[in-house]
């Protein structure tokens, strides 16, 4: 054959490839030009065209469906985030049958959960389109939520998930913990990190954290010698106890010559504030050398702050309160806290139900632990710190 005729041919080969690779190209670039000029929100069919697969596929794909792999799934959502697809959970959420949602918690007269509770409240208004339901079971004990626990468990899928509080640990409790996963139901841990069972999502206390946190602070404002009280909270919680040993160990390093005395007993009654305010004046009266005073849980503010200014003391010994509510305020803005140690207890509540509702019903898989921020409030902040954990509003 020819040579020139080879040397011919293989050159049109290289011009219809070359012509091929263009016009391929040409196409994608007048599809991405067809996304810029296209009027409306991005659709299904939007996407299934520029991947050329079906519509069926990109919805099981966005929906966290079966029936597409992994590597086609990754795709379609790359290429939808690309695109500016957003999808309308609303308008799904009116094709399925309610997503019901139990919250099991204590309940506290404004104190600490108030603030949970309110901050899950204000969650779930901002998705009241997605077609949540929330049944909400107040537990005053572990025995309580233990029963209430049990009870949904053994309704099996009547709850997509569940958000509670960890006491003590209890194992019965943890049982019920690990059947919820087990069948399928999410579960969100307020107040603790859970290693087991495995599966729970956890917004924890970060106690340690909390404990060096007080301890530095009153560690700046006190002198090199004396005495500091400190309430437990519970002894038969892990917590607490984290909590109570943080503080004393920061202390040790800080002031190695200041004295800690803890005392003991957390209550929960209508006499709950005399107990505790007669055990700390009996310590007071011990120790009059006395510089600070750290109120480890909620009930023990006003107990605490009581017990000082029935001692006489309240002009030479600094209270440092925990949790911001109502109260806590008022008493900052009297000077009868130094400081309070503030736990977040309306973004917990607010995160717990947003990290729900996340994977729920959005098929957005959250981090399995989500970590509140710490602040110490003081009387120059206490404003800020009132509207963004809204306490004004609860006034």
């Amino acid at each position: 054959m020819d040579t020139s005729l080879l040397a011919a041919n293989d050159t049109v080969q290289a011009k219809k490839s070359k012509a091929n690779i263009w016009m391929h190209k040409g196409k994608n670039a007048m599809d991405a030009h067809a996304d810029l000029q296209k009027d409306g929100p991005v659709t299904i069919k939007d996407i299934s065209n520029r991947l050329h697969i079906s519509a069926v596929s990109v919805h099981r794909a966005l929906s966290g469906k079966e029936g597409v792999s992994d590597k086609l799934r990754n795709q379609v959502l790359r290429t939808a985030k690309e695109m500016g697809y957003e999808i309308n959970y609303a308008a799904a959420s009116l094709k399925r049958k309610p997503t019901r949602v139990a919250v099991v918690l204590p309940q506290d007269g404004g104190l600490y959960f108030a603030y949970i509770w309110k901050g899950m409240r204000a969650s779930l208004k901002e998705v009241k389109g997605l077609n949540v339901e929330v049944e909400e079971f107040v537990c005053q004990s572990e025995d309580e939520q233990y029963e209430i626990l049990r009870q949904i468990a053994d309704e099996g899928d009547a709850f997509a998930g569940v958000i509670t509080f960890s006491f003590t640990r209890q194992p019965r409790v943890l049982l019920q913990f690990q059947r919820l996963i087990a069948q399928g139901t999410m579960l969100v841990v307020v107040d603790d990190e859970l290693k087991e069972p495995e599966g729970a999502y956890c917004v924890p206390a970060n106690e340690k954290i909390l404990g060096e946190t007080a301890g530095e602070f009153v560690s700046m404002i006190v002198p090199d010698k004396g005495a500091v009280v400190i309430t437990s909270g519970r002894t038969d919680s892990k917590i607490h106890i984290n909590k109570v040993n943080s503080f004393i160990g920061c202390l040790a390093k800080n002031k190695p010559d200041l004295k800690v005395y803890v005392v003991e007993g957390y209550y929960n009654d209508a006499e709950s504030d005399d107990r505790i305010c007669k055990a700390v004046g009996e310590v007071l009266a011990q120790h009059p050398e006395t510089v600070a005073c750290y109120a480890l849980t909620s009930h023990d503010n006003v107990p605490m702050v009581r017990a000082v200014e029935q001692a006489g003391m309240a002009d030479r010994v600094s209270v440092v309160g925990t949790d911001l509510n109502q109260s806590t305020s008022d008493m900052l803005r009297k000077g009868q806290l130094k400081a309070v140690l503030n736990q977040a207890a309306y973004m917990k509540g607010y995160a717990a139900m947003h990290i729900l509702v996340d994977r729920v019903v959005k098929n957005i898989e959250p981090p399995r632990r989500f970590d509140c921020q710490i602040d110490v409030v003081i009387r120059s902040n206490l404003s800020f710190y009132e509207r963004s954990n809204n306490i004004i509003a609860w006034r």
